[in-house]
């Protein structure tokens, strides 16, 4: 994959301190339901099994496949039970977390045995590939509303602050939350067509354990630049005008920029 996809963004070591919610309504409230339904359908099924069947063949190739082997055994012995009884968010922070962790040690894995070029083609190609087979509906949903939207006209007026009803339905019903968590649409721009939303302290970060990562004193970064940033740039790039994602994370805190437009035809 090219590398003029993955927009520059800071990537020093370090861990911020992520904001914590609780209550009642934040683990049993509709948008823990949609989390924890989404995080299945799509991380569980998904996404995960390209850890075991995509990057550890890769691995095994490339140098001691017993001490890989070995090693991924002990990783996986790291992963948090998903109990009956847990909330929705609790299964959803677990199942998270659980690929968090192991995609990490794979990506880490991998950069000891390859160049810069041949990594992003390794990790950003093979997810890309796995999302246009496993995701197809989704993809097929975002190019008819870029059908839709592709020959509007914009208005007048600059960047303004979203209305009532779009900040409730994103911070109640995001669509989008098991792979951000909160967030919040601070600013829409009808004659651009931009929107930006903010994300205070993203799940990618903070949805598993510091002390059970391959590198403890460091944000599972790898992951969030190569499987989630620069595959979702690739995808939605705004050609023909379609639907163009750029996600500015703040690395080494955990709270991310997204903004999202449509591209000119």
């Amino acid at each position: 994959m090219p590398t003029e996809n993955v927009i520059a963004t800071d990537q020093s070591p370090g861990r911020a301190p992520a904001a914590k919610k609780s209550g009642f309504y934040y683990n049993w409230g509709p948008q823990a339901w949609l989390d924890m339904w989404a995080s299945n359908k799509m991380l569980v099924k998904r996404i995960h099994p390209t850890v075991s069947h995509a990057f550890l063949p890769i691995l095994r190739l490339s140098g001691n496949a017993t001490q890989i082997d070995h090693d991924y055994n002990e990783i996986k012995s790291r992963r948090e039970i998903v109990r009956r009884f847990d909330s929705p968010r609790e299964k959803w922070r677990k199942r998270y977390g659980n690929f968090l962790r192991e995609a990490e040690w794979a990506l880490l894995e991998l950069r000891k045995h390859y160049s810069q070029k041949q990594y992003e083609e390794i990790v950003v190609g093979t997810t890309v590939a796995l999302f246009r087979e496993t995701s197809a509906d989704f993809i097929e949903m975002m190019d008819r509303a870029a059908e839709k939207n592709r020959d509007k006209k914009p208005t007048s007026g600059g960047p303004k602050k979203p209305g009532f009803l779009v900040r409730v339905m994103f911070e109640h019903f995001n669509p989008a939350g098991w792979l951000m968590g909160p967030a919040k649409v601070v600013e829409i721009n009808s004659a651009t067509g931009e929107t930006v939303i903010e994300i205070p302290a993203c799940a990618w970060h903070t949805c598993v354990q510091s002390d059970t990562l391959p590198n403890p004193d460091a944000l599972p970064e790898e992951g969030c630049l190569y499987i989630c940033k620069a595959p979702f740039e690739f995808m939605f790039n705004g050609e023909n005008g379609g639907m163009l994602f750029e996600f500015d994370p703040h690395l080494p805190e955990t709270s991310c920029t997204v903004r999202t437009r449509w591209g000119k035809g």
